[in-house]
């Protein structure tokens, strides 16, 4: 009876495992602002960065970040997700990803208007 109750309580042991435990990982950072990570779960997930800094102007340092991730959806379909984060902001590309409409022609041409005659605050009268 005890062995049984010892096997029993080794399969709930066993089968508690977490399927987010990894089972690949490493990183590497640099003094520089460079590094990388990749990991890969149990249940299918994977993620993979790069990121390096760099001068975004004259005045202003940044991150630029390029990565991967994918994950098996309850669907059972493997999606993936890549992007790109630099001073442009966050930038996501996927084939599940739903895309904008298109910018109308007189939103275009109104701001082309605008870049080419920027505001001028007027001159106080003294």
């Amino acid at each position: 009876m005890k062995f049984l109750l010892l096997i029993a309580l080794f399969v709930v042991a066993a089968s508690a495992t977490d399927s987010n435990d990894p089972i690949s990982q490493e990183s590497n950072v640099e003094y520089n602002g460079k590094y990388h990570y990749h990991y890969e779960l149990k249940d299918g997930s994977k993620a993979t960065q790069d990121g390096v800094l760099k001068s975004v102007n004259a005045d202003h340092n940044g991150e630029s970040v390029h990565g991967k991730y994918s994950f098996v959806g309850d669907d059972g379909q493997t999606y993936v997700v890549s992007y790109v984060a630099d001073e442009n902001g966050f930038q996501p590309v996927g084939e599940h990803l739903p895309t904008p409409p298109p910018t109308p022609e007189s939103v275009l041409k109104a701001l082309e208007y605008i870049r080419l005659h920027p505001y001028q605050t007027p001159e106080k009268k003294h």
